[in-house]
């Protein structure tokens, strides 16, 4: 399977090597802070409540300062992608709920995904067999 690669503005997140880079040089972004990028980016333009940050980054039993956390890995992707709160144009606060990804992304991978009845029907057609009518040929 190719590693995933998304592209928004100047940047590009690659998935694959954990990874976030602008016009190619990488740039300094710390483990926790990449993964809530990547995770932001999963669920562009969609409210991500802070709720379901702290579950994806730290599990439902955690022992840390959950708040302070998410605050922290927040700023610091602000400053990765260089973005303001005042006037967001990558990552938008909900105030009081979470954060949502404003960009447009373009994802770069080759990784193509059929649904069931797609490939179903997909399969039929190399055999010979009339999607529609199984029994057609």
């Amino acid at each position: 399977m190719p590693a995933k690669k998304v592209r928004f503005g100047d940047f590009e997140l690659d998935y694959g090597h954990f990874r976030l880079y602008l016009h190619g040089q990488p740039v300094a972004l710390e483990g926790l802070p990449l993964q809530l990028l990547m995770h932001l980016v999963d669920n562009h333009r969609q409210l991500v409540t802070r709720d379901n940050i702290a579950e994806v980054l730290w599990g439902k039993d955690v022992f840390v300062d959950v708040e302070q956390g998410i605050n922290t890995a927040i700023r610091k992707i602000r400053i990765a992608l260089n973005d303001r709160s005042e006037h967001p144009q990558y990552l938008q606060t909900v105030v009081g709920r979470g954060y949502r990804f404003l960009a447009a992304c373009e994802d770069d991978s080759t990784e193509v995904m059929f649904s069931a009845e797609e490939l179903g029907r997909a399969v039929m057609a190399a055999a010979g067999l009339d999607p529609v009518d199984p029994k057609v040929k």
